[in-house]
């Protein structure tokens, strides 16, 4: 019997790596740094180099553990740090005005190791924009429960048990686990509700967890930085409607 290999978070990052683009929830995130102004940008798991080239800021970094696009940060002015986020610190990194995490810590058999590295990094003012998939989907989970679907939800091209996703979140648990870090922790996923979801809410239900996208927030440690955040929050939720 041939030994199974070991995952390679890097290995995965250069050959299986499929680009993120810009997507729904990378474009929320654009609309509120515009408004925050921010000298520092960090993205965290970058891959490509599609989202950072859009933000406006003074200093912009892109930190991952391959180096498939090192050269492509580079060439467009972006500075790039090859790093494990949970065995390696970021305080020379820091400091650092906004971080990015958006689809990365599912991948980690450690993610309060990153999430503490991520916070010393941002220090008392800084924000954190975190996303990470529901894989409670209605129709998914009805699936797996009729015996008609493995649980692999985002990578169709690996067993269950080469699933690069090491950690499934709900929303009360990705909460919590944000609080050990930071003090206030402001749900944006609403901005980006999938229309079932969205009527629900103007019929004044409270929408299932099974029917939202993943859990996605900008948490920091700083009260006015929080009352800022809820304010532009409250501005594109009256622009949707």
């Amino acid at each position: 019997m041939s030994e199974a290999a070991l995952y390679d978070a890097g290995s995965y990052l250069d050959t299986s790596f499929k680009s993120k683009g810009i997507g729904g929830w990378r474009k929320l995130y654009l609309s509120f740094i515009g408004d925050l102004a921010p000298f520092s940008v960090i993205e965290l798991g970058a891959g490509a180099p599609e989202f950072l080239e859009q933000v406006e800021a003074e200093r912009r970094v892109a930190v991952d553990i391959g180096l498939r696009f090192a050269d492509a940060f580079r060439e467009r002015g972006i500075g790039f740090v090859c790093r494990d986020l949970e065995r390696e610190t970021l305080a020379d990194l820091a400091p650092a005005d906004v971080a990015i995490c958006s689809d990365v810590l599912e991948h980690l058999v450690n993610p309060d190791r990153a999430l503490e590295n991520i916070a010393l990094m941002l220090g008392q003012r800084g924000v954190l924009f975190s996303h990470v998939p529901n894989e409670y989907r209605l129709g998914h989970v009805l699936k797996v429960m009729l015996d008609r679907s493995d649980t692999v939800l985002f990578h169709k091209n690996n067993a269950e048990w080469e699933d690069p996703h090491f950690r499934r979140f709900s929303d009360r648990g990705f909460r919590r686990f944000l609080a050990r870090r930071f003090r206030y922790n402001l749900s944006l996923a609403d901005l980006h509700f999938d229309r079932p979801a969205r009527l629900l809410r103007m019929l004044g239900f409270r929408v299932p967890y099974c029917l939202a996208g993943g859990p996605t927030y900008a948490s920091t440690n700083d009260a006015s930085v929080h009352s800022r955040l809820l304010e532009l929050k409250r501005e594109r939720a009256r622009a949707r409607r």
